[in-house]
């Protein structure tokens, strides 16, 4: 009964926390509070909570600094942890732990973008969370950091949603992930330090995308985001940055890409490679899009994972550019072959795609014209390489593709 009373009590208070007429709280760091035992506790304040602290760590006495925290079971906090230019030198790279009420580790995180650190969490059930701030990369909650820092705990406040559609610039249709084009959309949240990924989806049958939910799950806070489409023979269209309040659900519009000079199609891929080796001969359509006569060169790469090698990777040209000279609208056909070796391991993956210039001369650095053509898989087992389906193509040719816009690596919470 009494162990009842205090778990509601608790509750209660917690929830006022939450719904304080108050707007801040601020609480100076104390010592001793350099383990999650002896962690200071600040009492019940109105969120946000905000903790001025300062690590002092000597050889023989690292210091870390631990904060228990009472909130409302089973609400959603985020807690930022960043340096903080206070009466010393700020602290350089803050490192920040979640621990639950028996000092077990719940998440840690030390986010490369801009040398903070966030975490957003879940309360537990009794309503008990121990911070930890320390320095990178202080994995063990050990100590050893010097400088100040700034701890705050909110409630994490979410927006509605981000939506748009992708089309295509000149015939106006939706351009899909499932349709040859395999188009591909990027969600950057941007900051002080830049624009980095957080997200990313393909287009469905309308050419629609909805981003709710970061890549870890993670509803979206309110913030400045952008929007990055991009498609196969197609220039990536990009939106503007936009600012997106609490709750609030905002669409982008139209992003409409527009596709590149020459056009790819019609691809006949090589056929029945067999496992112990073989030649590989394909050919593609080629067709000028513009209003105006194209001249040129076109020549394919292969790119292959898992071959087996050291490296285990291995990109290069299969036979000599093709030069072309095409009226507006006019096709061609191009053929191009490779030699698979036996040495190639099963489980590889072999995707081959083609590129085109307007210079016959020194066309590799002239290009005009991307597109991907095909992917080969090698089973263990089988008695050929196989063809990749249309989904399993697009996947294997996002990640060859380098379409990550991030402009600073982000490292997930541990």
């Amino acid at each position: 009964m009494i162990v009842r009373l205090i778990a509601s009590t608790l509750c209660m208070l917690a929830a006022l926390v939450l719904h304080s007429p108050q707007t801040w709280a601020q609480i100076a760091e104390q010592e001793p509070n350099s383990s999650c035992e002896t962690a200071q506790f600040p009492g019940i304040t109105a969120f946000p909570v905000t903790v001025f602290g300062n690590l002092d760590s000597q050889p023989e006495t690292p210091d870390v600094d631990f904060f228990r925290i009472v909130a409302p079971p089973g609400a959603t906090v985020q807690i930022d942890l960043t340096s903080e230019a206070g009466a010393g030198q700020p602290l350089p790279d803050p490192f920040l732990g979640a621990f639950d009420s028996t000092c077990q580790l719940i998440a840690a995180n030390d986010d490369f973008q801009s040398l903070n650190s966030r975490l957003i969490l879940t309360v537990p059930a009794d309503g008990v969370l121990i911070l930890a701030a320390t320095t990178c990369c202080d994995g063990g909650f050990q100590g050893g950091g010097i400088g100040t820092y700034r701890l705050v705990l909110d409630g994490f406040r979410t927006i509605g949603s981000i939506r748009g559609r992708v089309l295509d610039a000149v015939s106006r249709a939706p351009l899909t992930g499932a349709d040859g084009v395999f188009a591909f959309v990027q969600l950057l949240r941007c900051e002080s330090t830049g624009c980095f990924s957080i997200a990313n989806q393909q287009p469905d049958s309308s050419g629609r995308f909805n981003f709710a939910v970061d890549d870890l799950n993670h509803p979206l806070a309110p913030g400045h985001y952008q929007v990055i489409a991009a498609a196969t023979e197609y220039e990536e269209a990009r939106s503007a940055i936009v600012q997106v309040a609490d709750s609030q659900h905002l669409d982008v519009g139209d992003l409409a890409l527009q596709p590149f000079p020459l056009r790819f199609s019609d691809v006949v891929p090589c056929a029945n490679v067999p496992a112990i080796g073989g030649e590989c001969r394909y050919s593609v359509k080629v067709t000028n899009r513009l209003g105006t006569r194209l001249k040129g060169a076109a020549w394919s790469i292969v790119d292959a994972n898992g071959t087996g090698s050291r490296v285990d990777y291995t990109s290069f040209q299969a036979g000599r550019p093709v030069k072309l000279n095409l009226q507006s609208l006019e096709s061609g056909i191009v053929p191009f072959s490779f030699i698979v070796p036996a040495t190639v391991r099963a489980g590889a993956s072999i995707c081959v795609r083609a590129l085109f210039a307007d210079d016959k001369r020194e066309p590799f650095f002239n290009t005009v014209s991307q597109g991907h053509l095909f992917c080969l898989t090698k089973e263990a087992g089988a008695s050929a390489l196989s063809l990749a389906s249309s989904k399993e193509m697009g996947q294997l040719m996002q990640r060859l593709d380098g379409r990550r816009h991030t402009k600073h690596p982000r490292k997930r919470a541990r």
